[in-house]
C-alpha cells in the first residue's frame, strides 16, 4: 500500500523531489567521467549541482513550514514587535532584485506599528509576497505597499503591474504546489509554496489573506492581523 496518494499535497513534495534527483545526479556523472579536469574548467558543472542542492534544500524547508503550520501541537511564539521596521527589513533585502527590473516602489507605511504575533513567521510571510510580487512585475513596473493600522487590526498589502492573475486561477492561488503557468516553475525558481506557507501562517496566527487581480494590469494580496 502506497505511503500516499497521488492526489495529496505530500505526493506533490515527493513528486518534486523525485525530479531535481536526476539533474544532481547527471551533472555529478559529468564530473566522475571526466576525473583529469581541474576544478576551475568543471566550474560549471559544480555551480549546476550546487542550484539542484540548492532548490531541492528549498523545497524541503517551505514542506517543513507548512507541515509545522497545519501541526497544532507546534507552539507559536507571540511577543510584541514593531512590524513596520519588519517591512523595511524586507524592502532593504529586496533593493537589488527591483533595481534589475527598474522596479519603481510607492510605500504607505504607518510608523512604529506594534503588534503582538510571531515576529519571525511574519517577516516570512511579508518576505514570500514581496519576492512573488518582484517574480511577477514586468519590466519597469511598480509595486505599492501599505500597512495601515485601526484600532483592532492591521491591514498589510502588497500590489504589483503586470500580467496578474486570470480569473478561474484566483481561487486556487493559495493551494499547495498550484502553479497559474506551470512552464514558469523552472524560470521563476520554485514550486507554488510559497502562497500556501503564507496562507497557512496568517491562518495560525488568527488571521485572514486574500488575492484579487486584473489580468494583464495587476495582482494584489492583502493580510488582515489582530493587534
Amino acid at each position: 500500500m502506497p505511503l500516499f496518494s497521488q492526489s495529496t499535497p505530500e505526493w506533490g513534495g515527493f513528486f518534486c523531489i523525485q525530479n531535481l534527483f536526476p539533474h544532481v545526479k547527471a551533472n555529478y556523472d559529468v564530473l566522475l567521467a571526466n576525473r583529469e579536469e581541474t576544478i576551475e574548467s568543471q566550474i560549471k558543472w559544480l555551480n549546476y549541482i550546487k542550484i539542484g542542492t540548492d532548490r531541492m534544500a528549498k523545497l524541503i524547508n517551505d514542506l517543513l513550514s507548512l507541515a509545522q503550520m497545519e501541526d497544532m501541537s507546534f507552539e507559536i511564539q507571540k511577543v510584541p514587535f514593531n512590524i513596520s521596521n519588519a517591512i523595511h527589513d524586507v524592502i532593504l533585502s529586496m533593493e537589488a532584485a527591483m533595481t534589475d527590473k527598474k522596479i519603481q516602489l510607492t510605500c504607505s507605511i504607518e510608523p512604529d506599528v506594534m503588534v503582538k504575533s510571531d515576529p519571525e513567521r511574519i517577516k516570512q510571510v511579508i518576505t514570500i509576497l514581496f519576492e512573488n510580487a518582484v517574480k511577477y512585475t514586468d519590466e519597469k513596473g511598480k509595486i505599492d505597499l501599505s500597512l495601515k493600522k485601526s484600532k483592532r487590526h492591521i491591514v498589510f498589502s502588497i500590489k504589483n503591474s503586470g500580467k496578474g492573475i486570470a480569473k478561474q486561477d484566483l481561487p486556487k492561488i493559495f493551494d499547495r504546489f498550484y502553479r497559474a503557468d506551470p512552464s514558469r516553475t523552472q524560470e521563476t525558481d520554485g514550486y507554488g509554496l510559497g502562497l500556501s506557507i503564507a496562507k497557512a501562517i496568517i491562518e495560525r496566527l488568527g488571521g485572514e489573506i486574500r488575492a484579487e487581480s486584473v489580468e494583464n494590469e495587476y495582482a494584489a494580496f492583502t493580510w488582515t492581523l489582530g493587534l
